[in-house]
């Protein structure tokens, strides 16, 4: 699912990614390197008309799977497809070019920093230098490079957003959602006299919704799409014809005129138990369970199958937060931290029931609690590849709530916020196949088979993990009637000690297209499953009384092992 905002983002995952700004001289500070500029023009390699709207990369050679914190030069192409990148000191560079309206991962993200993969990054790495001009920046003159891209062809649709009188409806909210099976979507706001335009679509049909503007300008909230109008103006979903979008044409006159209806305002504040300090930039989602107003598409189409469907918030300095256009109806408010910026102070995420009949809901007032906190260290056993990161998570199911925190690069980890009650902790090393977690102690209890119960401000100190790298891997072929089979589900149950939670590893695959998998697990004895879902919900359950009559206690997996086998199915 796509995020409901659609933002062009300048920040490439694990980078630090700063725009062309200059940077505030200090009397303290050195003098800085003299830089220079790289200027260009970007252009379609099918037409050769100008790329405008393209991010254009400065990536300096010896970043490439070893980037920490990076200064990446970055522009936008303009209506002539030109860019100009400033801050670019002598050096080696590649010239990175995508869409600021494509969605997904890139392939830059792949290539700053190592998988544990040296295959998949090796791979990475010479599809990235094969396809991303390199250039010199010699510290005497500026550069400049032209560009030829490929044409996504994307689509985009267009309109205005009126009001019930027919007025321009200044910042309303458009929901576009795909008709298409994976049903992606996302949001934005209509300017300030109600126009709109979705870009970066592929070919397809969408369909077009809109909710009014939020009440006072509120900025820090989103709006799910049961309080919305769909195109052209109806409250259900089955009356809204689909919107074509074609490759290099923009669909205009979508417009969305909204209906007169009566919907909800709701607002409130976080607050810490107990001292009742407020909480800041924490996040809020509304989820409908069941809507009750009239006027709303109660349909699984509209609700539980639509990506836009929750309302978001996120507190101010004060604690505050805000829903707007929220229909009547049963809902699941939750409130966690959120995972990219500061939270203050650190929390235990919630969820509790709402309902909304028949008025807004003013200065609700949710308590959160700082919880319990953990602390220790990480031991990494085994020699070859380290992992990329390694994560330290305690979950709590009753009420279900979680914390995690990255362990820093010492070993040591500190871990607030934590759930209280009966809680399992869990570790995670990045590649998961490449590691496993072979011991997580605390006071001389094993927190691989047993949960620890925390009170709220307790603190478990000298908590001690043990990650090891000596992972066994089995690979092997699914075969039927002696021809190699692809998409067949292939997973390892362990056997004997049940209690034993297993962290790491790939422990379910499927078969390629040429009917091979992979699949790796911490030593110990394991059943290997094979079965096609398109055999039924029972293949599971039969391929695992086959497994257990054929294979017994299973195969012995030690640290380090390498297996092959066939499987072999009727």
């Amino acid at each position: 699912m796509l995020s409901p905002f659609l933002i062009s983002l300048a920040l490439i995952t694990g980078t630090l990614v700063q725009e062309n700004q200059p940077q505030k001289k200090t009397e303290a500070a050195a003098a800085p390197a003299e830089t220079f500029m790289v200027t260009g023009r970007v252009v379609y390699e099918d037409t050769g008309q100008p790329a405008s709207r393209h991010r254009v990369q400065l990536i300096v050679s010896t970043a490439l799977l070893n980037a920490r914190t990076l200064h990446i030069p970055t522009a936008i192409t303009d209506e002539r497809g030109e860019f100009t990148l400033r801050g670019a000191t002598a050096g080696e560079y590649y010239v990175y070019s995508e869409p600021i309206d494509k969605r997904g991962h890139s392939l830059l993200e792949r290539v700053l920093t190592r998988s544990g993969d040296d295959d998949a990054d090796a791979a990475n790495l010479g599809q990235f230098k094969k396809i991303n001009p390199s250039i010199t920046v010699d510290g005497q003159r500026n550069v400049e490079v032209n560009l030829r891209v490929p044409n996504p062809h994307f689509g985009s649709i267009s309109g205005i957003v009126f009001d019930a009188m027919h007025q321009p409806a200044p910042r309303a909210t458009v929901h576009v959602v795909s008709k298409g099976d994976d049903l992606s979507g996302l949001s934005l706001r209509a300017d300030d006299q109600g126009r709109y335009k979705v870009r970066g679509l592929a070919k397809g049909e969408y369909t077009v919704s809109a909710s009014p503007p939020a009440k006072d300008g509120e900025s820090r909230n989103y709006q799910g799409s049961p309080g919305a109008t769909y195109f052209p103006s109806t409250s259900l979903l089955k009356n809204s014809p689909p919107v074509a979008v074609l490759p290099d044409v923009d669909t205009a006159n979508v417009d969305v005129t909204l209906i007169a209806r009566t919907l909800r305002s709701l607002a409130g504040t976080v607050r810490v138990r107990g001292d009742n300090r407020p909480v800041t930039n924490a996040r809020l989602r509304l989820s409908a369970r069941q809507i009750t107003d009239p006027a709303s598409d109660t349909s699984k189409a509209a609700l539980a199958e639509n990506p836009m469907s929750t309302y978001m918030s996120s507190t101010d300095k004060s604690g505050r937060w805000s829903f707007s256009n929220v229909p009547d109806g049963s809902y699941l408010l939750s409130v966690e931290p959120k995972q990219a910026e500061p939270v203050t102070p650190r929390f235990v995420q919630i969820e509790q029931d709402l309902t909304v009949n028949g008025s807004d809901i003013e200065d609700l007032l949710i308590e959160v609690s700082e919880g319990a906190r953990l602390s220790g260290s990480v031991v990494l056993e085994g020699s070859g590849t380290q992992p990329q990161h390694i994560s330290v998570n305690a979950l709590a199911y009753q009420p279900h709530a979680h914390s995690s925190v990255t362990v820093d690069e010492t070993g040591k980890f500190v871990l607030t916020g934590a759930p209280t009650g009966e809680i399992e902790v869990s570790a995670f090393a990045v590649p998961r196949d490449k590691f496993y977690v072979k011991s997580i102690e605390a006071n001389g209890l094993d927190l691989l088979r047993n949960k620890i119960t925390l009170a709220e401000n307790n603190e478990i100190k000298d908590v001690r993990i043990v990650i090891s790298a000596n992972i066994g891997v089995i690979t092997g072929r699914v075969l039927a009637a002696d021809k190699l089979v692809a998409g067949v589900n292939v997973m390892l149950r362990r056997t004997g000690d049940d209690k034993l939670r297993l962290l790491g590893g790939n422990l379910a695959t499927v078969t390629n297209d040429r009917g091979v998998f992979t699949l790796s697990a911490a030593p110990g004895n394991y059943l290997v499953v094979a079965w096609r879902a398109a055999d039924g919900p029972m293949a599971l359950e039969t391929a695992m009384s086959k497994a257990i009559k054929e294979q017994g206690t299973g195969l012995i997996l030690s640290p380090n092992d390498r297996k092959q086998l066939d499987i072999r199915l009727p």
